[in-house]
């Protein structure tokens, strides 16, 4: 691990060396062009510049050290203006004697002139501190985003598995006591079909890898599954019909947001109607975003459960489905629960329309699709 950050560090270390030097030398020829005949003039250039970039090497030791230490930011001041500043002199110092041995009538060297030309050294080393401990810091606060954002997704994804698991539970009971009513009815072939149905339904759906979406075709399949356990159950009293878009079966949805709405259908609708009813499945577009509608018919007492027209039904499932959309897609999707022209109930899901080209196409096995 240290190995591949001091890798890192390095890859990051020399283009920005060289390229921030690179400028610096560049202006600094530039600027000397009048004067480049002038052989003391081109030596004193040359081995200033040449020894600023030597000298940012012990610099930058300095400043990796005290930024890995934490230091506050007047000791970083203290001791990079400190160290610094002979660094600037010995580069002005160096320059002038590359000027007196290779200039022609320079006068001799005299520290009084180094002295003089000390700030020249101590300013671009200062000026490479500045960069140095500004471009750390963005890359600092770069790295702090990176984490933020990936903790905010594992948090996002903690929280929709959650979601996702309580659904399964809340799934098995609510089966299980299905189940159970069928025993104590009297009726075991019946308990001892939809046993094996719910065997099937949970092989299926746990045996899948921990995915949030799944191709639409999936989920149909999971809920059709899920309804022959149901039809079980009620038998002749319960109707399914399915009205697919064969051409959304490729859509990408969350996992698990059919069945709690059929189960939903199922509870408060066709558990409570003696002659039993139908659940209708479909599926449609509506410009870019995928809709999802099941309808079912409402039980005799469905005026103490309609609130100005809207049917009061809920309860885990549908709360649990209405937190999930809005985690994955926020305002970009919606759930209504309504009551239609029919006096049929209503639960119309809306999310972005999102397609898997590797999906095939999905056969209900039902009748009459």
């Amino acid at each position: 691990m240290k190995r591949t950050d001091s890798n890192l560090r390095f890859l990051r270390f020399w283009p920005l060396q060289l390229t921030g030097w690179g400028t610096y030398i560049g202006v600094n020829v530039l600027c000397s062009l009048p004067w480049w005949r002038r052989l003391d003039y081109d030596a004193f250039r040359g081995a200033f510049l040449l020894s600023s970039f030597l000298a940012s090497f012990p610099m930058y030791w300095l400043c990796h050290l005290l930024w890995k230490r934490h230091a506050r930011f007047w000791t970083v001041a203290l001791a990079c203006m400190l160290a610094s500043f002979p660094l600037g002199m010995l580069c002005s110092a160096s320059a002038f004697e590359a000027a007196v041995q290779l200039g022609r009538g320079r006068p001799p060297f005299k520290w009084v002139d180094v002295i003089t030309a000390t700030p020249s050294g101590w300013y671009a080393l200062i000026a490479w501190v500045s960069f140095y401990f500004g471009i750390k810091h963005y890359l600092a606060l770069e790295e702090k985003h990176r984490q933020l954002i990936a903790t905010e997704i594992m948090a996002q994804e903690a929280q929709l598995r959650a979601l996702r698991f309580q659904l399964q539970p809340h799934f098995l009971f609510n089966t299980l006591n299905a189940i159970s009513t069928l025993v104590l009815n009297n009726q075991p072939f019946a308990a001892t079909e939809m046993i094996g149905k719910l065997a099937h339904l949970l092989r299926s759906t746990l045996d899948a890898p921990d995915l949030h979406t799944i191709p639409l075709s999936d989920e149909l399949a999971v809920t059709e599954e899920y309804l022959a356990i149901e039809e079980v159950r009620f038998g002749d009293r319960l109707t399914v019909r399915w009205d697919i878009d064969q051409t959304l079966v490729d859509t990408i949805v969350p996992r698990l947001i059919l069945q709690p709405l059929v189960e939903n259908a199922v509870r408060h609708g066709i558990a409570r109607r003696p002659q039993g009813g139908f659940i209708l499945v479909k599926t449609r577009r509506e410009g870019n975003r995928l809709e999802l509608l099941i309808e079912n018919e409402p039980p005799e007492e469905s005026a103490a459960m309609l609130l100005d027209g809207v049917p009061r039904i809920g309860g885990v499932g549908l709360e649990n489905v209405r937190k999930r959309l809005e985690q994955m897609y926020g305002a970009e999707s919606s759930m209504h629960t309504t009551s239609n022209a029919r006096g049929n109930y209503e639960v119309v899901l809306r999310m972005p329309l999102s397609m898997n080209r590797n999906s095939t196409e999905y056969n209900l096995s039902q009748s009459g699709l």
